[in-house]
Parts: structure tokens; sequence; C-alpha cells
């Protein structure tokens, strides 16, 4: 966007009114940045929550600042529970279990409602839907693709506009969504994958110019190669298993491009997500910031 210049009676026009002073958040001026990120009181939602990656470490980093959570499994309750347990056992705080099928809009609005009624509220969304279809895309069924679509794009899409049912009546909210540094470069075998996750990017970017003025703020973040336990294990036991095989070249290719020398945890990536839903993150609105050890830098 080209800068105009003004004309002296356009200056002089401005004041601190008109440079949106009275929204400024003045008092963090004299608050600590760990006293800004306190999340007490407030009430998180965290998908793709039922496994062992991102989603229960997200869990954890926000119930560690206290926040209470509803984690939001797919398929079984008993692993998301077990989930919730841990939070609650290491945190001593609020940690709820519910298990939906967030490709489905109607069973979104249902799992929202009931997160809404048991939390008390939804003020944090954190949109962490992925499905990873594997293997080159001119070989990909069509099952293949719908899976990977619908867990990795439609379900964020759902999330994101259910949300907003409780979020705008209260004029605040925090959404965060989980892209991929894979939405801004290439890796072998995910090239579906990588597509939809450059989708959530540009709707990260759209959501949060459109919404800042209600009052809610929307940012993502694009992780590169964090080791779950699936992932480890894919290098503990390694096989010729497509899904087994690609898992491996996908963080290879990652590992080689980060400047850090290292793969990550998901708590790493966890401590952005975080801070980006606390206020301390304030002034950011629609970024989708690179966690992936300097991948892109080369």
């Amino acid at each position: 966007m080209k800068s105009k210049r003004h004309t002296r009676e356009e200056i002089n026009s401005y004041g601190l009114a008109e440079l949106g002073w009275d929204k400024v958040p003045v008092g963090i001026v004299e608050r600590s940045v760990t006293d800004l990120m306190d999340l007490t009181g407030k009430k998180a939602i965290i998908t793709g929550a039922g496994g062992y990656g991102l989603g229960q470490a997200c869990a954890n980093r926000l119930a560690s600042l206290g926040a209470d959570v509803a984690l939001i499994g797919h398929s079984s309750l008993p692993r998301t529970e077990a989930n919730a347990e841990v939070v609650r056992q290491r945190w001593g705080g609020k940690a709820i279990a519910l298990v939906g099928e967030l490709t489905d809009y109607e069973d979104t609005e249902r799992v929202f409602r009931e997160c809404h009624e048991r939390l008390g509220g939804i003020d944090i969304l954190i949109n962490n839907s992925v499905a990873v279809s594997v293997g080159e895309f001119a070989h990909m069924s069509r099952a293949a693709i719908d899976h990977c679509i619908a867990g990795s794009l439609t379900m964020l899409v759902y999330c994101s506009r259910v949300v907003l049912d409780h979020m705008l009546p209260q004029g605040s909210g925090r959404i965060i969504n989980i892209s991929s540094i894979g939405g801004r470069m290439y890796h072998p075998g995910i090239a579906l994958y990588n597509a939809c996750k450059a989708g959530v990017i540009g709707l990260t970017r759209t959501m949060g110019a459109e919404l800042i003025e209600h009052g809610i703020r929307v940012n993502g973040v694009c992780p590169g190669v964090m080791l779950h336990d699936k992932l480890r294990e894919a290098f503990e036991n390694p096989s010729d298993a497509p899904e087994n095989y690609y898992a491996r070249e996908s963080v290879i290719q990652g590992f080689e491009y980060a400047v850090e020398n290292r793969v990550s945890l998901p708590e790493e990536v966890a401590n952005l997500v975080a801070f980006l839903s606390s206020d301390a993150a304030t002034y950011i609105v629609g970024q989708s910031f690179n966690h992936a050890g300097g991948q892109l830098l080369m």
C-alpha cells in the first residue's frame, strides 16, 4: 500500500483521539510480561487434544497459566480423558475432555455448546486440527484427498465459525490457528497437506482483519518438525509402509532446512501459542508466525 503525503491541514487535524489512543492498553506499562500472561479465569478450547502431540502440549501450557481447558479429541474419549487427567494432576485446574466429529458442522456446534456450558464460557480457541494424507499427489485417491482436506482445513474452518457464535456476543476472544511451515514451502509426499495449511494462513489473515473490530484477536503459528510420540516411533521402528516412509522423508526434509540443526518438541511450539493467547500479545493481528528452527532462512 502506497502511503500518500498529507496536507498541513490534515496533519493538524490529528490528535490522540484520532490515533485511537483510547484503545491503547496503557495499563500494561506497569505490569510484568509474566503478569500479562496470566490466564486465570479464562476458558480455553483446544482441538486435536486427544493424542500426544501439539494439542495436549497446548492444553498443559494454557493450564499452567491458570486457564480452565477443554480438550477435544476425535475418536477416543478414554485417551482424551487421560490427557485431561494429566492436566488436572499437573496444574490443579479444571480440565474436561470431549469427543466430537468436527468435520460435521452440527456436531461441532454441539461440542462447542457443551464446552461453553461446562467451562462457563469460551475465551480462547486453539484450532489444532490436522489430518495428513501422504504420497505423490498424482496417485492420491479421492478418499485420501477428502480425509486430508476435511481434517486439515474444513475442521478448522468449522471451529472458527462456530466459536464466533459464542465470542461475538461477548465482544472478546482469542483464536490461534495452527498451520505449518509446510504452508510456505515444499515438502515431498505431503503436497495436499501443505496446500491446506497454506489455506489456514490465508484464513488467519482474513479473520484477523475482519474480527479485530469485534474484540476478537486472531493469529496463527506455523510449526516445523515436532517429534511427538508417533513420529519418534517412525524413526525408532522404520519401515517401508507409505505412512512411515513419507513421515520420515518429510521430517528429514524439514530437519535439513532448520538452521537450529535439530527437531523440536510440541511444548516449544505451545509456548508461542500460549503467548499469543495472552494479553502480552496486544497489537498482533492476523499473523502466522514461523516456529521452525530457522526453516525458510536459507
